[in-house]
């Protein structure tokens, strides 16, 4: 009965799968059919269905909004304030400063709200609903919510980049609302911009981008440096060739979301993904927009770079990507959250490492790590850091003599491996010489084997024709002979192998007798009858056997000398082989006595700074 049950679980899934595939099916339907049942339940989250469903296809739009609250927790971020979806109106209006949804907040000209005030102006100043020309109705709302935005989360205040993603809320909600019953659960648009802005701020990392000179933006921009390095090293080489630093391409994509550079289209799609899977979607649309942009950009030098970026702020990815193109080409990128956990332990090391540096930073590290210029107390952490220096000396003094050994025998390993390659190489140059030598002994004696057998044919078929013996006796005197033709043309038909086959024929060379001692008393009587019937094909065929027996003379030591070198060759092979093997396996030695010894200074390294920090 189990055995039924799993097979009817695993076709219901197939099924289910497919209709997500074909758009058949979205999340709401997939949550509908979770909620029949636990074991229905169990079935879509283990096969990992919701998510699957907005991968491919994103929220549906009448819905989207409210999926964006759920993914962001608002209802939990509402009950910690004990509040619920109705009082959520009266703090909304209190903190926007406005007495209903209708009003338009006061913007003082000076300080956060005269940023706000300015910044609203210049926010898709094309877009007919915050153009000047347009209703005002969106320069309304996008001024209510910014400052209900800066005062609720007073400890985030404004930065430029949140009226672009407030901005587009405002226009997806709006351009939901003409064409379906949009479902905000019971709040406004205004409302629901502010919770979504919110939870990026409190539940997807914004808020170290949007705080007053964004420090998560430094760690933001290193992690995406590392990823440009290790997935398109090319262009990360090419940057650094001519001067240009990542944070030229990132910085406004990453404090705005991607709110100005993708379609709306193509930017909602990718919010789906942002409030469900947070910062590994970010990079991954990052490496596809510039998979995208690859090799445009390495033709391009430092000014030409600036110019492309600043004159083109969408890029041109409109007609590069849909949404679903673009989608695809993130997925590509393996970037998980544990790879980008590892990558945020080598910059906090990093870090520490530049702290108890004692050379002026680089104007790269200056970029990546703006802290460093910012310490506290110089002289007492100038006595801290040489206290740490001190301590974690002894790391580097130990491994010094640990591995002084080590590197002593690689050395005397790498020059047994070099004599090995030396040798090896003296034996195949060798070795060629004799092969072609070998080869060409061996097309003489084909040649004059393939001689003799047509010159012995032309001579018996003449003596034939010209001898008077009777019929009888004269079958009998040739009838050996012939069979000797049909041998030899036999083998004139064989090809002498190549190299590698030298050896199998090692035998039958050896073996080779003297022509003249292999004739037997028939063929030397037929030879005596061609002396007597056709003496000058005979005198041919006499010089041409003596002719083969002085090649085999020279054949038979060439080819043994050939076979030595061959097993030389092999045993020298072998040598080198070894050789490297015995290296790598000090090498390896050498690595993890090195990578031990720095884990183990990097983790007293941080034990030193938590001490000092405190």
């Amino acid at each position: 009965m189990s055995t039924l049950n799993a097979t009817l679980d695993a076709q219901f899934v197939e099924v289910l799968q497919v209709l997500i595939g074909y758009n058949w099916v979205q999340i709401d339907t997939v949550e509908a059919v979770a909620a029949v049942n636990k074991t229905l339940q169990s079935l879509v989250k283990r096969h990992k269905l919701q998510r699957m469903a907005v991968r491919l296809h994103g929220y549906p739009s009448s819905l989207r909004i409210r999926y964006w609250l759920r993914a962001g927790d608002v209802k939990t971020a509402m009950q910690e304030l004990f509040i619920d979806t109705k009082r959520s109106r009266e703090l909304y209006l209190k903190v926007a400063g406005t007495e209903s949804l209708e009003d338009q907040a006061t913007l003082k000209m000076t300080g956060i709200e005269g940023e706000i005030g300015r910044d609203i102006e210049r926010t898709f100043p094309t877009n007919p609903f915050f153009s000047e020309k347009g209703s005002d109705d969106g320069r309304r709302l996008l001024g209510n919510v910014l400052k209900a935005i800066a005062v609720y989360a007073d400890d985030i205040g404004y930065c430029q980049g949140t009226n672009y993603v407030v901005a587009v809320l405002l226009l997806v909600m709006k351009n939901a609302q003409e064409v379906t019953d949009l479902d905000l659960g019971g709040l406004s648009v205004q409302e629901a911009t502010f919770w979504v802005t919110i939870s990026m701020i409190r539940r997807n990392g914004m808020a170290d981008l949007w705080k007053d000179k964004m420090p998560g933006l430094s760690r933001c921009i290193y992690l995406f440096q590392q990823l440009l390095r290790l997935h398109f090293y090319d262009l990360s080489a090419h940057f650094r060739h001519i001067g240009m630093h990542s944070s030229i391409l990132v910085t406004q994509w990453f404090v705005t979301v991607f709110a100005r550079v993708l379609s709306t289209a193509m930017l909602v799609r990718f919010w789906d993904l942002f409030l469900m899977d947070g910062w590994k979607a970010v990079y991954r649309v990052a490496l596809a927009i510039i998979e995208e942009l690859r090799p445009k950009l390495l033709t391009m030098n430092l000014e030409q770079c600036s110019d492309f970026f600043r004159k083109n702020p969408n890029l041109g990815l409109e007609k590069a990507f849909s949404p679903e193109r673009l989608l695809q080409c993130a997925f590509k990128f393996k970037v998980t959250r544990l790879s980008l956990k590892k990558l945020e332990k080598e910059r906090h090391l990093e870090y520490l490492r530049l702290r108890l540096q004692q050379t002026p930073l680089s104007e790269e590290h200056r970029m990546l790590f703006p802290t460093l210029e910012h310490e506290g107390n110089v002289e007492a952490e100038r006595k801290s850091f040489k206290l740490i220096r001190s301590k974690l000396q002894h790391f580097d003094t130990d491994v010094a003599n640990d591995t002084a050994f080590l590197r002593q025998k690689i050395e005397i390993a790498e020059k047994a491996q070099a004599q090995a390659m030396s040798v090896r190489y003296a034996i195949a140059y060798e070795l060629s010489e004799a092969a072609i030598e070998l080869n060409e002994r061996i097309e003489i004696k084909t040649r004059l084997q393939s001689k003799f057998c047509k010159l012995l044919a032309t001579a018996i078929t003449e003596a034939t024709t010209s001898s008077t013996s009777s019929t009888g006796s004269s079958f009998t005197t040739w009838m050996n002979p012939l069979k000797l033709i049909n041998k030899q043309m036999g083998s004139c038909l064989e090809h002498l192998p190549l190299l590698s086959r030298y050896a199998d024929k090692g035998s039958e060379l050896r073996e080779d007798k003297d022509p003249d001692d292999e004739e037997n008393e028939e063929i030397r009587q037929n030879l005596k009858h061609l002396d007597i019937l056709v003496p000058r094909l005979a005198a041919e065929l006499r010089l041409i056997r003596r002719s083969l027996v002085y090649n085999q003379r020279f054949l038979r030591p060439v080819l043994q000398r050939t076979q030595r070198l061959q097993r030389d060759a092999q045993l020298a092979r072998i040598e080198v082989e070894e050789a490297q093997l015995f290296k790598d396996r000090l090498a390896d030695q050498l690595l993890q006595i090195m990578l031990t010894n720095e884990k183990l200074k990097n983790k007293r390294m941080q034990q030193l700074f938590a001490e000092v920090d405190e």
